[in-house]
């Protein structure tokens, strides 16, 4: 990586580190591997607009705590943005996962037994958690406790890759990221971007080849997605939904993408 700092940076957690994507004030991309979001966050917190990272942030925890920023169906607790994106995502909506409950995601990140975490979060949301929502836990702690100790709820945002992807397109994805179809597709639809320069992508794929750790093809593209909504216009920044809530610990609950117009919330 470059001396320059980034404006506008996306970052997609992967086998423990982050893979992170940033575009400088000049419109140059660059991607680099960081430890923790707190170094990401040391260094270009001068420069940073935005970092689109993908994990949940506001989260829902006992019902007592916050019985009003959570929806509640038949029973079962969920957070706005997750039912919201689904539909925006259509064909794929199973990429979007139920956000875990905060006493889950601490229990987990503890290390504790899957089918422990597993029936913490169904006595919070009246709902089961996939093995996928357990895994992340981790990370889901690390960014939580470093927006918690500094001032950067304002700078960073939770955003979706699928969602961000759907929304550079006019029609839903067809494939899933895994497939070569799937990559060329969104291969595509980050060329559509503005902000997207020819050679973007080996770029990217070339800053981070000779580290020790090797990220995969999905999660280096699910980066650069996040960092091109970063770059957005700020007409063209929205938050799903458009009036988020924010939990027990003030963390808005919210996705970000970038579109011309918002998705419709209906």
């Amino acid at each position: 990586m470059s001396e320059a700092t980034w404006r506008d940076i996306g970052a997609d957690r992967a086998d423990g580190s982050w893979i992170a994507v940033g575009y400088t004030a000049n419109g140059a991309v660059e991607a680099a591997l960081f430890d923790t979001i707190g170094d990401l966050w040391d260094a270009h917190r001068v420069t940073a607009r935005r970092i689109v990272v993908d994990v949940p942030i506001g989260l829902c925890g006992s019902r007592d705590d916050d019985s009003a920023c959570c929806v509640e169906t038949d029973g079962e607790r969920s957070r706005r943005c997750d039912d919201l994106a689904r539909p925006v995502i259509g064909p794929r909506s199973s990429s979007v996962f139920t956000a875990p409950s905060r006493p889950a995601v601490r229990l987990a990140a503890e290390g504790a037994e899957y089918s422990e975490v597993n029936e913490m979060n169904r006595s919070h949301t009246g709902k089961g958690l996939t093995q996928q929502a357990a895994n992340i836990a981790p990370g889901i702690v690390e960014v939580e406790e470093f927006l918690l100790d500094t001032e950067a709820t304002d700078t960073v945002f939770e955003g979706h890759p699928e969602v961000c992807f759907r929304a550079f397109g006019s029609t839903p994805l067809s494939h899933s990221k895994k497939t070569a179809p799937g990559v060329v597709e969104r291969l595509s639809l980050l060329e559509s971007v503005p902000e997207y320069t020819e050679g973007s992508w080996r770029t990217v794929v070339q800053s981070v080849a000779d580290g020790d750790v090797e990220p995969a093809a999905d999660d280096v593209i699910d980066a650069l997605a996040l960092a091109l909504t970063a770059r957005a216009p700020d007409d063209a920044f929205h938050h799903l939904p458009s009036d988020p809530p924010t939990d027990a610990k003030g963390l808005p609950m919210e996705m970000v993408y970038r579109r011309a117009k918002p998705f419709s919330e209906a």
